[in-house]
């Protein structure tokens, strides 16, 4: 006797309607070819977004010291006082911000986690948030949840994928709340320019509007373009949360430390918050984020220098080809326009994993406007990487040759 299993059991018909909009019960396109990926042999996987450089060892000592001395219980809900101060240090020294570190820094578990704090803590049902598209998925996801709506800006590769000031008002109503800004960009590699985040500044201001800024990706630029922290444009320190972490820049990723700045009466009711999430950072990857801060920089210098090269080498490649492309500015991503191929991107991605060995990210995966696109990583080791271009060169030439 066999037996019909229901559509869907109790726990899943009572999802929450902000779960089932992040794709609730279905995979994304990046979980389906990763699934495909492990299927097929000899693949070179371009589609992550992690350094694969190798930590720093004082990053590793400092951990496993940690563990050695029995530093392996809860630390302050903000975070080791010390890690604060060399975080308080980073900001005044690098972006030229003051913030105290007992009351206006918080350290959280991976800079993802900042995000939903301050996410969960800004939005009321309905609130709107803008954000640049193509755009790092954990954000709309986590704007859902909160119960905003997320208010997508389409941002286009002949400008650079920059977020303008004038597209940004465009789409204000009596609802929006909040501006998001990720500079450099996950997954373009765009970024805001000083001139262009005075001009959101002012719109901003004029509107009442509070920001985020992400600037995750700070250490890794090129071009000796030169970040700018929005919180230390006139009037923006007060209305920014900045959010930062040791994930990109010290090959930290699997540690979990990030963390979030902002004015002191936000930050002290941003806390229990944070607390209830996870109650602290893993203390020995809090010592090991203190050791990235205080110890030797050489390690940024030789991983900028290595990239650079990458980033170059595959420039080259791609203008042998004509693929088309914004030049990165910062990270370690091409947002390739692969239009030309006559199919989309999720199709390119699949066809570059089952006929060529290549893992890669579709564009439409990080919002429509990514649509045509695809973000190609540059962490490899370089014969691999000459190698994957090879490959590429071959999907390319196929698929472009009767066009």
């Amino acid at each position: 006797m066999t037996t019909t299993a229901a559509a869907h059991t109790p726990l899943r018909s009572g999802m929450a309607a902000g779960a089932l909009a992040i794709r609730g019960g279905e995979d994304s396109a990046f979980f389906k070819l990763m699934n495909m990926a492990d299927q097929v042999e000899n693949v070179i996987r371009l589609g992550r977004g992690e350094p694969d450089r190798p930590t720093p060892q004082h990053v590793i000592d400092a951990a496993v010291w940690a563990l050695q001395n029995g530093k392996t219980t809860y630390t302050n809900p903000a975070g080791l006082p010390e890690l604060r101060q060399a975080i308080a240090k980073k900001f005044r020294d690098d972006n030229g911000l003051e913030y105290s570190p007992f009351g206006e820094i918080i350290v959280t578990s991976g800079a993802q986690e900042a995000m939903v704090v301050a996410l969960q803590t800004l939005l009321d049902p309905g609130d709107e948030v803008i954000i640049a598209s193509p755009h790092y998925m954990a954000y709309p996801a986590n704007i859902l949840l909160a119960g905003g709506k997320p208010i997508l800006v389409p941002t286009y590769e002949e400008q650079g994928f920059e977020l303008l000031p004038g597209a940004i008002e465009e789409r204000i109503t009596n609802r929006t709340k909040l501006v998001v800004l990720v500079s450099p960009n996950n997954p373009t590699a765009g970024v805001l320019t000083a001139e262009t985040m005075e001009g959101i500044s002012k719109v901003i201001e004029k509107h009442d509007l509070l920001a985020i800024s992400d600037e995750l990706y700070e250490k890794i630029v090129y071009e000796d373009f030169e970040p700018v922290s929005f919180a230390t444009l006139p009037g923006m320190r007060e209305r920014t949360i900045t959010i930062n972490g040791f994930s990109k820049a010290y090959s930290m990723t699997g540690l979990r430390v990030g963390y979030m700045a902002g004015p002191e009466d936000y930050m002290k009711a941003a806390l229990e918050p944070r607390h209830s999430l996870t109650i602290c950072a893993a203390t020995p990857s809090q010592y090991a984020a203190l050791a990235a801060l205080e110890g030797p920089a050489d390690f940024l210098v030789d991983m900028l220098a290595e990239y650079s090269k990458r980033r170059a080498t595959m420039a080259a490649a791609f203008d042998d080809m004509g693929v088309s492309y914004s030049p990165p500015l910062g990270g370690f991503y091409f947002f390739a326009n692969i239009k030309e191929a006559g199919i989309s991107s999720y199709e390119f991605c699949e066809k570059a994993l089952l006929e060529h060995g290549l893992l890669f990210t579709p564009g439409s995966l990080f919002g429509d406007a990514g649509e045509g696109f695809v973000r190609i990583g540059y962490l490899a080791p370089e014969d691999e990487l000459n190698e994957a271009l090879d490959r590429f060169a071959s999907l390319w030439n196929e698929l472009t040759a009767t066009k």
